[in-house]
């Protein structure tokens, strides 16, 4: 009978040290070289084809806009209403429905149209069109970021609208408030925000500077290939008590580290970003369900989960 998960965990930690800054910047060279290097095999996923940096609901979503030769400040404005959206739940579906949404009523997606329909109008379009979760307040926050955005004032309209900005007065305004409400509310999150700016920069091509003040976006999947390869041990902490522990170690190992990415995210927290999601959604995920390691790449050898005797005969991706 295999051992329960969390106890293969516990006795891992006890047989392997955790990673030293030097380790978590081996670590982030290989995910990222990997993730944007179409050397990731998650064929044991039932995932196929592109790179796994273009399997990204986001990318898939800005390439098929612009296939329709949209202009891309509309592109930016639809994945700023998105983002909002993209918070516990499937992101996959959530990108192809909002995508077919702008297809059908792309008002909802103007900002000046969209703060001027009466709230049960938008509401129905969002929640019939499977974009929205929480129909009420998350039409109410679309309609709140629909008025910001077309007040025109801020760093945020501005890389929206114009595609230039820096990242630090990015992430302030979107702290911002007026008349006592939140400006940009489901967008200001600890990891919503940094997750918008680097899709402001990609695939949305916006000209960021200072995109190294941005740090990994964590949520359940980027903790736990966090805490699978020994990168820190927040295990006994909340999800939000451990986000600044994660993005620190993460940061502090991009300082070190050598790694790629498109252009706008090249060699930032923001490139590793993406790559550490995948990698935990459709790699840690799977492995912790299965009770042992599936490799999917690289990194996978660091992992702290056991070898299963099938991956042990034949591994593709070991090297």
């Amino acid at each position: 009978m295999p051992l329960p998960v969390g106890l293969l965990r516990r006795l891992g930690q006890r047989l392997w040290p955790f990673h030293t800054t030097q380790d978590a910047a081996d670590l982030a060279e290989l995910i990222v070289e990997d993730f944007y290097g179409n050397k990731l095999d998650p064929s044991a996923r039932g995932i196929q084809g592109n790179t796994a940096w273009e399997q990204m609901p986001e990318v898939q979503s800005a390439k098929r806009l612009r296939a329709r030769n949209t202009p891309e400040p509309k592109i930016r404005r639809f994945l700023t209403f998105v983002s909002a959206m993209d918070r516990a739940r499937d992101s996959n579906r959530l990108w192809c429905a909002a995508t077919e949404l702008f297809e059908s009523h792309p008002e909802a997606f103007e900002p000046s149209e969209a703060s001027a329909m009466k709230p049960d109008s938008l509401r129905e379009q969002l929640c019939d069109g499977g974009v929205s979760q929480r129909h009420g307040p998350d039409s109410k926050a679309w309609q709140q970021i629909a008025r910001s955005l077309t007040s025109g004032s801020g760093a945020v309209c501005r890389v929206v609208e114009n595609g230039v900005g820096n990242a630090g007065q990015i992430l302030r305004n979107l702290q911002s408030r007026r008349g006592g409400e939140w400006r940009f509310p489901l967008l200001r999150g600890p990891k919503i925000g940094p997750m918008w700016v680097r899709i402001m920069a990609s695939p949305g091509g916006a000209n960021i500077h200072r995109m190294d003040v941005v740090r990994v976006a964590v949520d359940v999947h980027v903790r736990q290939v966090t805490e699978n390869l020994g990168v820190t041990d927040t295990r006994d902490l909340t999800l939000e008590r451990a986000m600044p522990v994660i993005q620190r170690a993460w940061y502090m190992a991009v300082k070190r580290a050598r790694i790629g990415g498109p252009p706008g995210i090249a060699g930032t927290c923001a490139a590793l970003d993406p790559a550490l999601w995948f990698f935990g959604k459709h790699g840690c995920s799977h492995c912790d369900k299965q009770g042992h390691r599936v490799p999917i790449g690289r990194a996978c050898g660091h992992c702290r989960l056991p070898v299963s005797l099938s991956a042990q005969s034949h591994n593709p991706v070991s090297g």
